[in-house]
């Protein structure tokens, strides 16, 4: 395991380049949402699950992304909790051998999920603890995959994470469906997470991928919700408010450089309209 400095040197190399502090807190579950993807790279339960999410675009294709907080997968095939809970035992373990880092399973989430099986992971890595930390693991039950799944290394990111190996590979998503996800995220009724618009707007804006030629995926991932291509505007815009309202509580401490909401917004509705995804 790195030492408590290492953390703290990272922490202060990011507000020197970007003006804004990392909490140490966030770099430590950072490091140990890596290495936990590393130890799920070397055991027999990584075939069954696909890698996903914000957390993917960080570690698989983007390594000086936001940070995250959680995991998410799809499941490759069904599969019940248990077995999954099973086959994690063999990362946990993995993970502690190779550097010392602890994981274990804490507690399910208190919230009914009718699609995913949603839990915690306790994990202790180079901060001391003074009450228990955490990180959510969402693993969806059954989803339509729209594109061919890549097999990537797990990105080691930075260099104070000195013992990171960097020839893990895992199961992940391809770059535009997650994209497409984040799409489909974004304008879900039942779904407010700033994150899911800042997504959308860094792979149009920042990346460059062209959100014309996946209007066919859009359209599919909204079939298999049960949703419909029209609504998703209007979606999109009844939340402007609450996604505001939110935009720097859920995401100051993800990054050094967090972007005006406004012209994120703006940005993200722009390339909507441009897509024919969205009404003018």
């Amino acid at each position: 395991m790195i030492p408590q400095r290492n953390i703290s040197l990272l922490s202060n190399r990011l507000a020197r380049e970007g003006g804004r502090r990392i909490p140490e807190a966030v770099l430590e579950r950072d490091y140990c949402l890596a290495w936990f993807l590393v130890g799920l790279s070397i055991s027999p339960i990584c075939k069954s699950l696909i890698f996903k999410g914000g957390t993917a675009l960080k570690r698989c294709y983007l390594s000086k992304y936001r940070f995250s907080e959680d995991l998410d997968f799809t499941l490759a095939e069904e599969m019940p909790l248990e077995t999954i809970l099973a086959g994690f035992e063999k990362v946990y373990a993995e993970v502690r051998q190779s550097s010392g880092v602890v994981i274990r399973y804490s507690r399910k989430d208190r919230r009914k999920h009718q699609n995913s099986h949603t839990f915690y992971l306790a994990y202790e890595g180079p901060l001391p603890s003074v009450s228990r930390k955490e990180f959510k693991v969402d693993i969806t039950i059954n989803e339509r995959i729209v594109m061919p799944v890549q097999e990537l290394p797990v990105l080691k990111g930075y260099d104070e994470y000195a013992d990171l190996p960097e020839n893990s590979n895992i199961q992940v998503y391809a770059l535009e469906e997650i994209l497409v996800e984040k799409i489909v995220a974004m304008t879900d009724p039942a779904r407010n997470e700033p994150r899911d618009l800042y997504d959308v707007w860094y792979l149009t804006a920042v990346e460059n991928m062209d959100l014309t030629a996946l209007t066919p995926e859009v359209v599919s991932k909204l079939e298999f919700r049960d949703r419909a291509l029209a609504e998703m505007g209007d979606e999109l815009i009844k939340k402007e408010a609450r996604v505001r309202k939110l935009w720097q509580v859920r995401l100051a401490n993800q990054m050094t450089d967090l972007p005006h909401f406004d012209e994120v917004y703006r940005a993200v509705r722009r390339s909507l309209r441009v897509a024919g995804l969205m009404r003018e």
